[in-house]
């Protein structure tokens, strides 16, 4: 009896409770997908943008960087590095000293990133990131 109530629980529970965590390892499979990373100098800081996956926004008076993907702002993201993973909140924000951060600039080869419902799919690692981050750090 307590079997059955499990397995029709199990069978119950939504598609998306029952998707793998997000690993940088089983994301090694997945292809680059085409695109640019950009770096744009702004009054307050700088933006680092890899098309419509993700950006990277310093702002230097507050020392935050904020990680958001651009095709589907308001969701939560979820970054994977090959030294770290972060599910980070709605409005990604992060102080300029976060592991994350560190680990997004050091990456090898490629990062990770999942934005709410949208596919994961693996950016390549290029310096646009790492700048944008270091000019909050000034």
């Amino acid at each position: 009896m307590i079997r059955t109530a499990a397995a029709l629980l199990v069978a119950a529970s939504p598609a998306s409770a029952q998707v793998a965590p997000i690993s940088f390892d089983s994301g090694n499979a997945l292809q680059i997908v085409p695109g640019q990373w950009t770096y744009v100098a702004t009054a307050t800081g700088s933006e680092a943008r890899f098309g419509t996956h993700i950006s990277l926004r310093c702002d230097r008076s507050t020392r935050i960087v904020t990680i958001n993907s651009v095709s589907q702002p308001g969701s939560s993201l979820t970054i994977s590095t090959s030294s770290s993973t972060k599910t980070l909140p709605v409005g990604g924000q992060l102080a300029s000293n976060d592991p994350l951060l560190d680990a997004i600039a050091f990456s090898r080869g490629r990062i990770l990133v999942k934005a709410g419902s949208a596919p994961l799919v693996a950016v390549p690692s290029w310096p646009e990131a790492a700048r944008s981050i270091e000019d909050c750090r000034i």
